[in-house]
């Protein structure tokens, strides 16, 4: 495993345990963690990526990334995303989306989203959307939007606050 660090970093066929650099471009590698300003990832995949930018993914993905930018996702995918501007999924999937600006998916698909907007396009399909404002356009498909989700959780209070009281009861002399 290598380590890789400068201001333009780019890393092919490989495999590294880090790059770090102003722009970072990785393809068709394999980098345990990456840092950068500005972080492309394609037919690659990484561990966590932290970029104080935008970050790219194409044919491609991993476990945890989060950008202050944009993020773009195309053909990919992976578990935790954070993105401080918006977030756009284009035949990929993610686990759990956190997005300060809005979230667009088309023809992919996530687990959570929890942002400003939540837009699902064509062949979309997002589980649980927690947002002031969810757009399902024709063949997008929303699983749990953000009533069902207040209602849900009021349900689960009761029955939870039903179960202390009844175990409460059955320890008391």
């Amino acid at each position: 495993m290598t380590e890789t660090t400068g201001t333009d970093v780019g890393i092919q066929p490989t495999a590294a345990a880090r790059a770090e650099a102003t722009d970072v471009r990785v393809s068709r590698s394999a980098v345990g963690v990456i840092r950068g300003d500005n972080v492309e990832l394609s037919q690659a995949a990484a561990g966590l990526v932290l970029a104080r930018g935008d970050l790219t993914i194409r044919q491609g993905g991993g476990r945890s990334f989060l950008a202050a930018g944009d993020l773009h996702i195309s053909q990919g995918g992976g578990g935790m995303f954070v993105a401080g501007g918006d977030a756009s999924i284009r035949e990929g999937g993610v686990g759990a989306m956190v997005a300060l600006g809005e979230v667009s998916v088309e023809r992919g698909g996530i687990g959570v989203a929890i942002t400003r907007e939540v837009e699902a396009g064509e062949g979309a399909v997002v589980g649980i959307a927690i947002a002031p404002r969810v757009e399902i356009e024709p063949g997008g498909r929303l699983i749990i939007g953000p009533r069902e989700a207040i209602v849900g959780g009021a349900v689960a209070g009761v029955v939870f606050a039903v179960l202390a009281r009844v175990f409460r009861g059955a320890r008391a002399p």
